[in-house]
């Protein structure tokens, strides 16, 4: 029961990514030093909380976390993938301290990967570039075949200008999944960016991306956004 449980969070609702612009790192503070347990096992749940489980991860997934809350307080399960959920939960309900105290806790558990994605994403959307890379490296380190992270990881990089770092994981990532989009557009953004424009309608082409998609796609660089009223 225990495997099916940890191939219900690693499955990911994840879809609550990065943001499409990120603010100047104003967070001075030094962090501490990142340490990531080694395969760390889960607390082994029932089949009926593993149900449970999943039903609130659909919930989370559709964009109904307040819902998701509501379910998570009435099954009461207490282990590493529920905390998780209420996290994830908290965060995108615009709690982000009350799910920062949970992601924390969880960063020496067996879901410390996807606790240091969630601080991740929390820093990124207060602004803080560089601390967000650093936890997002931390779950790439935990967790280095989630392609998810790996496109996290991409776009924060993509966001201070590391170009290269951030191609690589972008196409870690769709190599991973080629079926994940979000990997795909923004592999495409970058190349753009980055003027290579043959190589972009390549990928597109490869990944079936269509013809307005490209075009939303393009208006998203910095020169046509220069460009625009």
């Amino acid at each position: 029961m225990k495997s099916i449980t940890i191939m219900m969070v690693l499955a990911g609702l994840w879809l609550h990514g990065l943001p499409h612009a990120l603010a100047a790192d104003t967070d001075t503070k030094a962090l501490r030093q990142i340490k990531v347990p080694a395969n760390k096992a889960c607390t082994e749940v029932s089949a009926e909380e593993t149900t449970k489980l999943g039903f609130i991860q659909q919930m989370l997934a559709e964009g109904k976390p307040h819902a998701a809350l509501a379910h998570l307080e009435a099954a009461n399960i207490k282990n590493e993938q529920a905390a998780l959920l209420r996290a994830h939960g908290l965060r995108q309900t615009g709690r982000a301290l009350q799910a920062q105290v949970i992601y924390e806790q969880l960063t020496t558990s067996c879901v410390s990967g996807y606790a240091y994605r969630g601080l991740g994403l929390i820093a990124s959307n207060a602004g803080h570039l560089q601390e967000s890379l650093r936890y997002l490296q931390a779950a790439s380190n935990a967790l280095p075949t989630e392609h998810t992270i790996r496109n996290d990881h991409g776009y924060v990089l993509m966001q201070s200008g590391a170009t290269e770092p951030a191609l690589h994981e972008f196409l870690t990532a769709v190599e991973l999944a080629p079926d994940y989009r979000q990997a795909a557009h923004n592999l495409i953004l970058l190349l753009y960016q980055q003027g290579d424009t043959a190589r972009a309608e390549a990928f597109a082409r490869q990944f079936g991306v269509d013809a307005e998609e490209m075009q939303q796609l393009k208006k998203m660089t910095p020169e046509n956004r220069r460009a625009g009223p």
